[in-house]
C-alpha cells in the first residue's frame, strides 16, 4: 500500500495543511532509512568506475529530500510551538536527521567513492560547475574529519555535539529572557513620540495579559522604536539597559538564563574543533573557501574601516552633543543618540519624515518592487492564491520566464511570538535537475518580522523597514534566480556569508536612492506620487548620523571576530569586548552593557562571519555604481546582474563581480594579504 504520510509524496509546493505532528518521525525515519541503503549501493557499485549520475546525482538527491523535510518542519513549528506533542516529534526527528548526516560525513567509503571520481579521466572533462560542486563535497568531508583518527573523530562528534547544545542553550536563554521582561505603564505621556501604531501594539500588548494601559516588550521592533521616537528620557534609558543586559549577570534580570558562561564554554568548544581540525583557531576554521585568505586580513579589514569611519563618526557625536544641549541634557548618553539622530533627520526634512511613511505602505511597496524585479530582470512575479501556505498572513508568489515558473517566494510579513526577532531568508528548495532531467524549483522564504499595525490598518514602510525589505527580496531573487543544476551550489544556503550577504547588501542600495524612492513612492489613501522635494528630503535625512550604525556594525563585526580568534589568550569574553570597545572613542558604551550576551548572530551561522556584512557591502557599493552611471531602471544592466551575479554556479562573486563591472575590482578597497 502507498505510504499516506504527506512528507514521503512528492510535491511541487509543501503540503502545509496535510502535516500532523505524527508525521514528523516517521518521514524522517523512512528517508533516513532509503538514504543510509542509496550510500550503501553507491559504495557497492560505484568503486571502481564512478560516474557523475549515479555518485553525485544520487546522494545529492538523498540529502535534499531529508533538508527539504526538515526544513518544513522547521517553518510549521513556529505555528505549533505551544503544541508539546509537536515539539517532542520534532526534537525527535531533528536527532535523527543529525544522526545521520554525522554518520555520512564520517563515511570513509563514501568519501573513497567521491576522491575516485574526483581522480578519474572523465573528471578531467567536467564544466567548471561540476569540478566546483565535487571540490565542495571533498572540503565538506574534511571539514567534517573524515580524515581524523578513530579516537579524534570521537572527540569531534563530542565537540559538535556539545556546541550543538551550547547553541541551542544560548538562544533558549534569550528568547526566555525576552519573555519575562516586560513594563506596564498607564501614564500616556511616558509614550509622548511613539507612533500611533506602535501605541497601539502595546496597548494590544497589555490587553493580553488583561491589563489595561500599555505594555512594553523586549523585542527588536518595540526597542528600535522607543530608542528613536520616545521623547521620555527615562524610559529610553530604563528600556535600553534592560536591552543590553539580556541573558547577562547585569541589569533588571541580572543572573536570570545567563549567557555568559554558555559563551565562554561554546567559544572554547569552537577553539578545540578547530584545532583538532587543523586549524589556528575558529575564525581560520570559517575563512577556509572565503574571499579573504587569512584572520589578518580581516582584523585589517574592519580596522581599516573604523578607521574611515571615524571622522564622520567624530563630527556627528558632535552634532548630537549641541542638539542635547538645546533639549536639556549635558552629558549625551548611549539612550539619547538613536533619539537625536532622529530629532536630526527630521529637522533636515522639515518634520515631514513622518509623513513620508504614508509613501511607503507594504502592500503598495510590495507591487511596485515586483514590478521593478520584472523589468530589471526579464522575470514575470505573480501571486499565487490556490496554494495553502504555512501560516496566517503568509503569501506566495511565483516567479516566471518565457511563462514558465523558476521558483517561489513566501512572503511572512510580521512577527510571530514563537519565531526569530529578526528579518532572514529561509531556504525550503534548492533548484536541482534530477537523475531523470527533471528540474525541481528552487522555494524561498522571506521573513520581514515587522510589528502588525492595529485594528486592520496598512503597514506603513520607515527607511529601515524599506531597506529590510528590499535586503531580504534581493536574497530571494538570488535564491530562485539561479540557473544552475547543482544542489549544493545552487541556494543561498550553500554560499560561504560574505558571498550570500552580497545581493541583499546590493538591494538595500536602492532603498538609500532618491531617485528610487520617488518612483516608489505613492499615498496609501490619495495616490499620490511621491515628489521630487519629498523624495530629495526622504534621501537626505536618510543619509544623515549614519557613522553610528556603521561603528556598531563594526564594533559586533570585530566582537565577534576577535572572539573567535584570540580564544585562549587568557582575556574573558567581556575583557575582548571592552578591548574592542576602545577603538571606538564616540560611542559611549556603560560599562553594564553586554551586548556578547544577546547577540543571536553568534549562534544563528554568522559565528566569526559578522564581518561579511562590511565585506559585502563594500562590493556592493562597487557593483551599485554601474547603475548610477547607466541609470537605476536600466534594463540591460539589470540583464547583466542577472547574468553575472544572481545566475548561480558561473564564477565565485569576485570573478563574477568583475565581469559584470567589466574591469578589475579596485585593490584598494580591501588590504593585501598577508605574505
Amino acid at each position: 500500500m502507498p505510504d499516506t504520510n504527506p512528507l514521503l509524496q512528492h510535491w511541487q509546493l509543501p503540503p502545509w495543511a496535510a502535516i500532523r505532528a505524527e508525521h514528523l518521525l516517521p518521514a524522517v525515519e523512512r528517508i533516513v532509512a532509503d538514504n543510509l541503503l542509496i550510500i550503501e549501493n553507491v559504495i557497492a557499485t560505484q568503486v571502481d568506475h564512478p560516474n557523475w549520475d549515479d555518485v553525485v546525482i544520487a546522494i545529492d538527491e538523498a540529502d535534499a529530500r531529508l533538508d527539504e523535510t526538515m526544513a518544513i518542519i522547521e517553518f510549521l513549528s513556529i505555528s505549533h510551538a505551544d503544541e508539546p506533542q509537536w515539539l517532542m516529534q520534532e526534537a525527535l526527528s531533528t536527532h535523527a536527521a543529525q544522526r545521520y548526516k554525522t554518520a555520512k560525513a564520517g563515511n570513509r567509503q563514501l568519501l573513497q567513492v567521491y576522491q575516485r571520481l574526483a581522480q578519474s579521466s572523465i573528471a578531467a572533462s567536467f564544466s567548471d560547475a561540476r569540478k566546483a560542486s565535487l571540490a565542495k563535497i571533498l572540503r565538506r568531508f574534511h571539514l567534517a574529519g573524515s580524515e581524523l583518527s578513530s579516537a579524534q573523530r570521537k572527540d569531534l562528534a563530542r565537540l559538535n555535539g556539545e556546541i550543538d547544545l551550547l547553541e541551542k542553550r544560548f538562544m533558549s536563554n534569550l528568547k526566555s529572557v525576552n519573555a519575562a521582561w516586560s513594563k506596564d505603564i498607564d501614564d500616556a505621556a511616558l509614550l509622548a513620540g511613539l507612533p500611533a501604531e506602535m501605541q497601539a501594539h502595546l496597548a494590544a500588548n497589555a490587553h493580553k495579559a488583561g491589563l489595561p494601559g500599555w505594555r512594553l516588550t523586549l523585542d527588536q521592533n518595540t526597542y528600535q522604536q522607543v530608542m528613536r521616537r520616545a521623547q521620555h528620557r527615562g524610559l529610553r534609558e530604563e528600556y535600553f539597559k534592560a536591552w543590553c543586559t539580556r541573558a547577562s549577570d547585569q541589569g533588571p534580570q541580572a543572573g536570570r538564563f545567563d549567557n555568559g558562561p554558555v559563551l565562554q564554554t561554546l567559544l572554547a568548544a569552537r577553539h578545540a574543533k578547530a584545532r583538532l581540525l587543523g586549524f589556528d583557531n575558529f575564525a581560520h576554521l570559517r575563512l577556509h573557501n572565503r574571499m579573504a585568505t587569512g584572520t589578518d586580513q580581516v582584523g585589517r579589514f574592519l580596522r581599516q574601516q573604523i578607521a574611515r569611519n571615524a571622522v564622520s563618526l567624530a563630527g556627528e557625536t558632535d552634532d548630537l552633543q549641541a542638539l542635547a544641549r538645546e533639549h536639556g541634557v549635558e552629558q549625551l548618553e548611549a539612550w539619547d543618540h538613536d533619539f537625536l539622530a532622529e530629532q536630526l533627520r527630521l529637522k533636515q526634512s522639515g518634520g515631514t519624515e513622518q509623513d513620508l511613511r504614508e509613501f511607503f505602505a507594504l502592500e503598495a511597496t510590495l507591487h511596485s518592487l515586483c514590478r521593478f524585479s520584472e523589468h530589471m530582470f526579464d522575470i514575470s512575479i505573480s501571486e499565487n492564491t490556490v496554494h495553502e501556505r504555512f501560516a496566517e498572513n503568509v503569501r506566495l508568489f511565483e516567479i516566471s520566464e518565457r511563462q514558465q515558473p523558476v521558483g517561489y517566494i513566501y512572503i511572512d510579513p510580521f512577527h510571530r511570538d514563537a519565531g526569530n526577532d529578526y528579518a532572514w531568508t529561509g531556504v525550503l528548495r534548492n533548484r536541482r535537475i534530477t537523475a531523470e532531467g527533471r528540474p525541481l524549483l528552487p522555494i524561498a522564504s522571506l521573513q520581514c518580522n515587522y510589528t502588525a499595525a492595529a485594528n486592520g490598518q496598512p503597514y506603513l514602510l520607515d527607511p529601515q523597514d524599506l531597506r529590510v525589505l528590499l535586503h531580504e527580496f534581493g536574497h530571494c531573487l538570488h535564491h530562485v534566480l539561479t540557473r544552475s543544476p547543482h544542489y549544493n551550489l545552487s541556494g543561498i544556503s550553500h554560499l560561504s556569508r560574505d558571498a550570500a550577504e552580497f545581493v541583499g547588501q546590493l538591494f538595500e542600495k536602492w532603498a538609500l536612492s532618491g531617485q528610487f524612492l520617488r518612483w516608489l513612492g505613492t499615498h496609501h489613501q490619495s495616490g499620490e506620487r511621491l515628489s521630487e522635494a519629498q523624495a530629495n528630503t526622504a534621501f537626505s535625512a536618510t543619509g544623515i548620523q549614519r557613522s553610528r550604525e556603521t561603528a556598531m556594525l563594526l564594533l559586533n563585526a570585530l566582537v565577534d571576530f576577535e572572539l573567535h580568534r584570540c580564544h585562549g589568550d587568557g582575556r574573558t569574553v567581556q575583557q575582548v569586548v571592552e578591548d574592542v570597545q576602545s577603538e571606538f572613542a564616540h560611542l559611549s558604551i556603560p560599562a553594564y552593557c553586554r551586548f556578547a550576551n544577546s547577540c543571536d548572530y553568534l549562534v544563528t551561522g554568522y559565528e566569526a562571519s559578522l564581518y561579511a556584512y562590511k565585506w559585502s557591502g563594500v562590493l556592493a557599493s562597487e557593483a551599485f555604481k554601474r547603475f548610477e552611471r547607466e541609470g537605476l531602471f536600466n534594463e540591460q544592466t539589470g540583464r547583466d546582474m542577472r547574468e553575472h551575479l544572481l545566475s548561480g554556479d558561473r564564477q565565485a562573486l569576485p570573478a563574477a563581480l568583475q565581469a559584470f563591472l567589466g574591469k578589475p575590482i579596485d585593490s584598494a578597497l580591501f588590504p593585501a594579504p598577508a605574505d
